[in-house]
This record gives structure tokens, C-alpha cells and sequence, in this order.
């Protein structure tokens, strides 16, 4: 039966296999000259014995993502539902209390609106006023039980009205898009396409 220790060296001993073959790699890349048609041969089987360590790193490596990954994606499938209705719940009773606020402030300015119109027509004094002013309050911001506080604060929100008028320079370009259209054979201004050389290896 294999213990824990005998497990953990397996491990290091995988990482060090592979330490030592990239370390392996990385000296025949600084030492490969490409002077002659022979040499140059010699960096195509190099590059595919590169491509098969790649691979054999990737399969090691696999050995402990594999399982870690479908332990997150089975956690993933039975929390995140929950927790969403969490966030959607949270968001539905903050909506209740923001439209509740809001119409306690709309009722609370047209009391002040009412007597400010009274004062000025002269039907109550100024001082008489400044009481019902006073009386009335200023405008309900939060609620408190001492275990939570919930605040509700006015916050800049940027809508675009208009997209034609808004300047080129906050227009992102799909970069991406426009290089595969190109390429494609799309004429587009301010794009050139010119061939570079690109090494492809392979059977």
C-alpha cells in the first residue's frame, strides 16, 4: 500500500522529471545553429520532439487538474444556483426599499414645496414656515436596527443617448475582427495586409 510520503515523492519526482527535461531544452535551443540545410533538418526534428514534451508535460499535468477541475465544476453546479438566488434576493428587497425611499422623499418635497408656496403668497409668516419646514425633516437617507444599516446614496449613472455624437476616440476597435476581415479580403481603410514569414512544422 502506498503511503502518503511515497505519494508526495511521486509527485516531486513527476516535477523534476520534467524540470530536468525543459532544463534539457532549454541548452540544446541555446546551442542549435541553423548554417546549413542539414542543421536546419536537424531543427524540424527538434521542434517536433519539442511539441511531444509539450504533450507529455500537459498529460502529467492533467493528472492533478483533471480531478481538481471537476470537483470545482460539480461545487459550481450545485452553489452557484443557490448563491445567485441569494444575489437576486438581496437585489429584489433593496429595489422594495429604494422605491419606498423614493416616494417618501417625493411626499417630503412637495410638503416643502406646499409651504414655501404658502410663504411666498403670504398666506402663513416666514418664521411660521420655517417651523412646518422644520417639522417636515430632511430627507430619509438610511435605516439602522443596530444589527444592519441600509443607505441609499444618489450615484452618477452614464447613459448613452446618442451614439452619433459621441467622440471616435472612446469607441474601442474590435481588433480581432477587423485583422479577420482583412484577411479575408475585406478592403478596409486605415488596415494594410502584407505577407510575413511564419514557420510551420509538422509530418
Amino acid at each position: 500500500m502506498t503511503t502518503k510520503k511515497e505519494e508526495a515523492d511521486d509527485q516531486v519526482m513527476d516535477v523534476t522529471v520534467v524540470e530536468e527535461k525543459v532544463g534539457g531544452m532549454q541548452k540544446m535551443v541555446e546551442e542549435t545553429k541553423v548554417t546549413n540545410d542539414d542543421e536546419l533538418g536537424a531543427v524540424s526534428d527538434k521542434i517536433k520532439n519539442i511539441k511531444e514534451l509539450g504533450k507529455f508535460i500537459r498529460q502529467e499535468m492533467e493528472v492533478y487538474t483533471k480531478p481538481a477541475s471537476q470537483i470545482v465544476r460539480a461545487a459550481q453546479a450545485k452553489f452557484l444556483p443557490y448563491e445567485k438566488e441569494c444575489k437576486a434576493a438581496e437585489a429584489g428587497l433593496k429595489t422594495k426599499a429604494s422605491v419606498y425611499m423614493t416616494e417618501v422623499e417625493a411626499k417630503r418635497l412637495k410638503k416643502e414645496e406646499s409651504i414655501a408656496k404658502q410663504v411666498d403668497s403670504g398666506h402663513i409668516k416666514e418664521e411660521t414656515g420655517l417651523k412646518k419646514m422644520e417639522a417636515v425633516g430632511e430627507e430619509k437617507k438610511s435605516a439602522s436596527t443596530g444589527r444592519s444599516k441600509l443607505t441609499q446614496k444618489m450615484v452618477p449613472e452614464a447613459t448613452i443617448v446618442n451614439p452619433d455624437l459621441v467622440p471616435k476616440e472612446y469607441w474601442i476597435i474590435d481588433e480581432a475582427r477587423v485583422k479577420k476581415a482583412a484577411i479575408a479580403g475585406a478592403v478596409i481603410p486605415g488596415v494594410e495586409v502584407k505577407k510575413v514569414p511564419q514557420m510551420m512544422s509538422g509530418r
